[in-house]
């Protein structure tokens, strides 16, 4: 499970990661973004809110989508593999890497 943060927390510290990770300054991402001065220092600090058209030309600025940015997946599942999945995700990280190894050797075992 997640840990317990606010989105907003999880919006700017993602911002932040992905900014970096593209190698730009906060200036760098505001002129992209059309955002107005410091508002990247603001949103990465926490300390305004985030309107929805601000998060989309930020997402386009960083050439990232929602479910990139939200590292989702929106298809739809049939409901064992939805199962599959919440019971992956209930396990602690070491045994969720472990399952996903083991079942992917069992996948090529079956090629």
């Amino acid at each position: 499970m997640m840990e317990n943060a606010s989105l907003r927390e999880y919006i700017g510290k993602r911002i932040r990661h992905l900014r970096l990770e593209k190698g730009w300054t906060q200036d760098e991402l505001e002129e992209k973004a059309n955002l107005g001065m410091n508002y990247a220092y603001k949103i990465e600090q926490l300390a305004t809110n985030i309107k929805i058209d601000t998060f989309e030309r930020i997402l386009e600025a960083l050439e990232t989508d929602i479910e990139h940015f939200f590292d989702i997946n929106i298809k739809e599942n049939s409901p064992e593999i939805s199962l599959l999945l919440d019971s992956l995700f209930e396990l602690p990280k070491d045994k969720q890497e472990k399952s996903i190894k083991a079942f992917q050797s069992l996948l090529e075992q079956m090629k």
